[in-house]
């Protein structure tokens, strides 16, 4: 009987331990998948962190290349820029010394026309004078108060037409034996190429007054020019530059 009592009290405390252990076995299981899931996550992270040290060493490395290269172009820049910079300078000394080359060029070339025009005047002299032997056998000298430059072309004033009207007298007989040779001068108020065609033009409406008042043939008269080159009298006060506006016709046999 006693034992059959202490049976029965004994069950209910087996039961409980059992359930105890059960119960603890559970939990036991619970904290172990607990903690895998956590090693789980913690290798994730490593694993995410090892990549994100990776990539900020490629940018690291990326950043450095780029620094590189900017650097070598700030560089290469610099050079560019001096190099564009001398060579506008240099550009510049060029156009420069071409303006100097051009401007004597252009003075050269008004000296070689001038020596050219002159070197024509006496070819043409030489050519039209071949029938005399070029001594001179009559003179006249028309000064301003005879020929005066008017407005637009030279003009034979009453006096000038009266001496040219000897001289025709004395011309025609002795044609085609002789040859006359109308010479134009001028002061040296204007510049040298204005001043030869302003003589010019009065030794041309000297010839052109011979040939239609007097009838003295075209081809056996020549005018020359020689501007301001011959002067007669000072050119530093007024009445020397009068008396060098001048045109002188000779006679030439």
């Amino acid at each position: 009987m006693r034992t059959h009592t202490v049976f029965i009290l004994l069950i209910p405390i087996i039961l409980v331990g059992c359930a105890t252990q059960q119960t603890q076995d559970t939990q036991a299981d619970a904290a172990i998948n607990q903690i895998n899931t956590l090693r789980q996550a913690n290798e994730r992270l490593a694993a995410a962190q090892q990549a994100m040290e990776a990539r900020m060493s490629r940018l690291e490395s990326e950043q450095t290349l780029l620094a590189n290269r900017l650097s070598h172009t700030d560089t290469a820049g610099a050079v560019t820029a001096r190099d564009i910079e001398a060579l506008r300078a240099e550009v510049g000394a060029t156009q420069a010394a071409l303006g100097t080359l051009g401007s004597r060029l252009d003075s050269q070339s008004a000296s070689v026309a001038s020596a050219q025009e002159t070197a024509n005047d006496a070819v043409k002299i030489a050519r039209d004078s071949r029938l005399v032997s070029g001594k001179v056998v009559d003179t006249l000298l028309l000064n301003e108060s005879m020929v005066s430059y008017g407005y637009e072309q030279p003009e034979l004033t009453a006096p000038g037409r009266d001496a040219l009207d000897q001289l025709i007298a004395s011309v025609r007989p002795k044609l085609p034996h002789v040859f006359v040779e109308i010479i134009g001068f001028t002061d040296s108020l204007s510049l040298d190429s204005q001043n030869r065609r302003i003589a010019l033009e009065r030794a041309e409406s000297v010839r052109r007054y011979l040939h239609e008042t007097g009838g003295i043939p075209l081809d056996r008269m020549s005018t020359i020019s020689y501007g301001d080159a011959r002067p007669v009298a000072s050119t530093r006060v007024f009445s020397g530059q009068s008396e060098n506006r001048r045109v002188l016709v000779q006679v030439l046999k």
